[in-house]
């Protein structure tokens, strides 16, 4: 009988269901579980399979392409290299941050926007992880939201949408000045380009209100999920659902978050947050105390693919939540806010899973399954599985 045997792990099956160390699953030929027994193995050596992670929000593609100030380099060879990080780092879909916003100053240009989205038409179907775009639409910008309708008139892999505004006033830092010191640092511009750009916004932000309805128009007509941003309070989120939003990116307090769940939106933080114990913006909610708080549903990569994985076992080892909660936030909560299959490991499903070693809370992915197919592995035990009915891994 062939098939596949995943044995000496620790299962995390997903949907809130405590781990299984010491287990075996047996896969059939096509990839489905067989069965999830008892290995009788005491010591796993920190293996783990568990549910392929789902990630709303990925923006990193900028400064991939741009290694250094004079090279900027073809998304499709950046995509193609950032594919294999993020299956190593156990994510089954993500979503790809498609900014229809120009500022060259920043280094976003509209038009990358709608190359990215003709790019993954043709690109996607070749890659190890389920590629999808969350088209992120800067409200300030007057050509964003044609933008955003290009994207979604050439690409059938939007998956979400996000209303977007980056200005002084909505700001998600504390001050101004903290404000202009970020992005300073983070666009690699002067303080004085920072406020040129910042200027620029205000001038376009006279429509911003506008703007907003239409992207949820579009939303809407297009059958896609509208997410709001960096909302600060309770009224900020009243005004996200009259929109129509369903999900609160990065609510920067514990009242936004928590009133945003009270409204029956999901709320989403990032995992480097819950890794490195702190937000990039000081006086931000914390992941750990959102999560113990019940107040965040979801965790995003946001800028870091290693993240995800790793943030479920620093929760848990901090003692935040348990494993088998936590590994929710990074898979099954993300897929059941976008309308996907959910990614739980259990018997009759075909696998969609992650297999790494945990060492500290840094997940080392080994194979990558999605819908039973492995679409990735870099498991040194790979040498020895030819030959050999059913192969183990």
């Amino acid at each position: 009988m062939t098939g596949t045997i995943i044995d000496n792990v620790t299962v995390v099956p997903g949907g809130g269901r405590e781990p299984i160390a010491g287990a075996a699953v047996d896969l059939d030929p096509e990839g489905t579980v067989r069965s999830i027994r008892d290995a009788g193995t005491a010591h796993t050596g920190g293996r783990f399979l568990v549910p392929a992670a789902v990630d709303l929000h990925l923006d990193n593609l900028t400064e991939r392409r741009q290694p250094r100030a004079t090279v900027r380099l073809d998304q499709a060879a950046v995509l193609s290299v950032l594919d294999a990080e993020c299956a190593a780092a156990g994510i089954g879909t993500v979503c790809i941050a498609a900014r229809c916003e120009d500022a060259p100053g920043k280094g976003v240009l509209v038009e990358d926007a709608v190359e990215l989205a003709r790019i993954l038409e043709g690109l996607a179907p070749l890659l190890a992880c389920d590629w999808r775009i969350h088209a992120r639409v800067e409200v300030t910008d007057d050509s964003a939201v044609d933008a955003l309708a290009t994207v979604i008139g050439i690409s059938t892999r939007v998956a979400i949408i996000s209303v977007m505004e980056h200005s002084a006033e909505r700001s998600r830092f504390a001050s101004r000045e903290e404000h202009r010191a970020f992005y300073a640092a983070d666009w690699g511009v002067s303080l004085d380009e920072v406020d040129r750009i910042l200027a620029a916004k205000a001038a376009g932000g006279t429509d911003r209100e506008a703007r907003r309805a239409e992207v949820a128009q579009i939303s809407r007509e297009a059958g896609i999920v509208l997410a709001s941003h960096d909302d600060r309070s309770p009224s900020d989120i009243d005004a996200a659902v009259v929109l129509g939003a369903t999900v609160a990116e990065f609510p920067l307090t514990m009242e936004a978050a928590l009133h945003a769940r009270q409204l029956g939106m999901a709320t989403v933080l990032g995992a480097p947050n819950a890794v490195r114990g702190r937000s990039t913006s000081s006086g931000n909610l914390l992941v750990a105390d959102a999560v113990a708080a019940a107040a965040c549903d979801i965790l995003c990569c946001d800028y870091l693919p290693f993240a995800l994985q790793a943030a479920p076992h620093a929760l848990a080892q901090s003692g935040v939540v348990g494993l088998g909660t936590a590994v929710d936030l990074v898979s099954t909560a993300p897929a059941a806010a976008l309308g996907l299959p959910s990614p739980v490991i259990e018997v009759g499903k075909p696998l969609t899973a992650a297999l790494g070693t945990v060492s500290g809370t840094t997940f080392i992915g080994t194979a990558l399954w999605r819908a039973g197919r492995k679409t990735f592995s870099r498991d040194s035990a790979a040498a020895h599985e030819r030959d050999r009915t059913p192969v183990r891994v």
